[in-house]
């Protein structure tokens, strides 16, 4: 990342419409932040606290691989004002690793973690993927019982998913992939589940796991339909009711800055409708679920009468969600096939 592109992102925020407002998170990803000079994520930083009110208590995340920084860097990122890191691990198998693509080992990861340590930071997710090409549930317990004994405050546990246009989505056409099948892919979930619940993680997402205290609330945003401001190169916000994206390239991005001190190319005013859908299947991915209450509050109108057919479906037919006072959320012996019950909510 150059220069004239952090000083891009530092003209956008100054000159962001919705400067002045409060924030309680701030999330630097979309790639690998660490691998950067920290002069431009300190200058970010800076930009952001002339522009806005950050709370005391924020939560400050970068993304990090592993090997892409020292304990001298961490340690410069923790006094720029970085207080959580979240690691991208993946795997403990260093030949799934390379399968993967990935330029970092199971070694490199725990020497990261142990640098950050070191750099003082007490607040570590680590991410980590199932249902991977040459994944078997030894090597995935494995992967769990490694990273936990570790003791990072949070861990994040997605499946595979094979998008369209990649190398894994040729190979699984052509009978190639050997990734694992359903079956085995719902017994590594539940895996996780049951160990890292045993351990004190508790599973506040889908694919979420902390220890009390440590859910992400940048995340929380996402899932609690609040609204959010993103800054850089294809960076999206949610805002007044409106969607607003900048655009993906770094160049036009930073052509676009220059010449409009704004990087807004599009807004697109979201729908009460579509804030209700999105309203119910963001928050069903929670395990608090959904509150009628909140919902009523936000849209002036009862959950149950919008959404009768779906919560007779999945409350009275299939019995798929529970009913608790105010919330409604699937059950967990349901979770897996969460996707399928979210889709009847779009509606």
């Amino acid at each position: 990342m150059s220069y004239s592109y952090g000083k891009a992102v530092e003209r956008e925020i100054a000159n962001s419409p919705f400067r002045g407002g409060n924030i309680d998170t701030v999330y630097f990803g979309g790639g690998t932040p660490t691998s950067i000079d920290d002069e431009i994520i300190r200058g970010i930083l800076g930009a952001l606290k002339s522009s806005f009110e950050i709370s005391g208590d924020a939560e400050i995340t970068a993304e990090c691989n592993p090997g892409t920084a020292d304990l001298s860097k961490l340690m410069r990122l923790r006094r720029a004002g970085i207080n959580r890191l979240s690691i991208g691990c993946q795997s403990a198998d260093d030949g799934i690793l390379k399968k993967l693509g990935r330029i970092h080992s199971f070694s490199d990861f725990e020497d990261c973690f142990t640098l950050a340590r070191g750099a003082g930071f007490e607040n570590i997710s680590v991410d980590l993927m199932f249902g991977l090409p040459g994944q078997n549930m030894q090597v995935w317990t494995d992967t769990l019982v490694k990273v936990a004994a570790m003791g990072p405050e949070h861990i994040s546990a997605y499946s595979l998913k094979i998008e369209e246009g990649t190398p894994f989505y040729d190979m699984q056409k052509a009978g190639k992939l050997d990734i694992p099948d359903d079956d085995l892919n719902r017994a590594m979930y539940d895996a996780a589940v049951d160990y890292l619940n045993g351990l004190g993680y508790k599973r506040y997402e889908i694919s979420n796991f902390a220890k009390p205290g440590f859910e992400s609330k940048h995340n929380l945003i996402y899932w609690r339909l609040g609204e959010y401001i993103g800054f850089g190169a294809g960076a999206h916000s949610f805002a007044g009711g409106k969607r607003f994206s900048d655009p993906p390239g770094i160049d036009e991005y930073i052509s676009f800055v220059n010449d409009y001190d704004s990087a807004y190319s599009s807004a697109k005013p979201e729908s009460v409708k579509d804030m209700m859908c999105e309203f119910m299947f963001l928050g069903l991915r929670l395990d608090e679920g959904v509150s009628k209450r909140k919902f009523k509050s936000r849209f002036g109108e009862d959950m149950t009468d919008v959404f009768r057919s779906p919560l007779d479906k999945h409350l009275r037919l299939l019995k798929t969600l529970e009913e608790s006072g105010d919330r409604i959320k699937i059950k967990p012996e349901y979770t897996y096939v969460s996707n399928i019950i979210m889709s009847d909510f779009i509606i």
